[in-house]
């Protein structure tokens, strides 16, 4: 018999002694029962579902009300295993409870991120890294950190070049980012009041300062309007961070 046989190379007898020993069945015990015809995965079907909902992020956070974000804190092995297949990596925060996906720096072909996030624009950037301020000054009160559409103007219209945009487009700039942080980014969450929102805590991930004062600086070099200085939080300035891109559906 040839090194490689094909069907070709087996006659009749032989081939009624392979039909004779098919496949081994699906072990239940060690690799769980079958949840669609063909299955050939190992995961519980909650772990499953935890897995996509990471790939489609962009992050989970503990106050979901489907406790996804326990079950990955709970099994964060397993999942890192396969996350590493997709060259990504897993990103727990465990003191702001909210847990992301990042891609692994790699130079190879073909170990980019399945699908880019849309890049900030100059105003999402500007309302970030004053919002990173605002929940860094909340930090250990129990409060939750909140902005308003009236503050969220405030900041437009300090770094917005008034010849360039009057007070009609300044709004136009503030409801457009604001509509992109709320639904795809979801690191505004909605509140009872139409015009306020919550800081999300999956924020520090996003733009993940070391020092406030870092954030000063990058917001001088986004304009050439004086930021209002932070007395309170100032530190020396380092090189700045943007934010990390993931995969999945527009992670933060």
């Amino acid at each position: 018999m040839t090194e490689n046989p094909t069907a070709e190379d087996f006659d009749n007898d032989d081939l009624d002694e392979l039909e004779e020993y098919p496949q081994p069945p699906r072990d239940v015990l060690i690799d769980g029962p079958e949840l669609f015809p063909g299955d050939t995965g190992t995961l519980p079907l909650k772990l499953r579902q935890a897995l996509i909902r990471l790939l489609r992020g962009p992050y989970l956070d503990a106050n979901s009300s489907d406790n996804v974000y326990n079950t990955v804190v709970d099994n964060q092995e397993q999942l890192r295993v396969r996350l590493s297949e997709l060259f990504l990596e897993l990103v727990v925060d465990e003191d702001h409870k909210v847990a992301l996906l990042r891609p692994v720096e790699m130079a190879e072909p073909h170990t980019t991120a399945l699908q880019r996030q849309r890049e900030m624009t100059r105003e999402e950037t500007l309302l970030l890294l004053r919002m990173r301020l605002v929940l860094d000054r909340h930090s250990g009160t129990g409060n939750e950190a909140t902005i308003a559409r009236q503050d969220i103007l405030d900041v437009l219209e300090q770094y917005v070049d008034p010849q360039a945009h009057d007070a009609k487009g300044v709004e136009d700039l503030a409801d457009a980012a604001i509509r992109k942080l709320v639904t795809e980014r979801r690191l505004l969450l909605p509140t009872e009041l139409d015009d306020v929102w919550v800081i999300s805590n999956a924020l520090p991930l996003a733009l993940p300062y070391e020092h406030i004062g870092d954030i000063i600086t990058f917001m001088n070099s986004l304009t050439d309007a004086p930021a209002e200085p932070d007395t309170a939080h100032e530190a020396p300035a380092e090189d700045p961070v943007t934010e990390t891109q993931h995969d999945g559906e527009e992670p933060a």
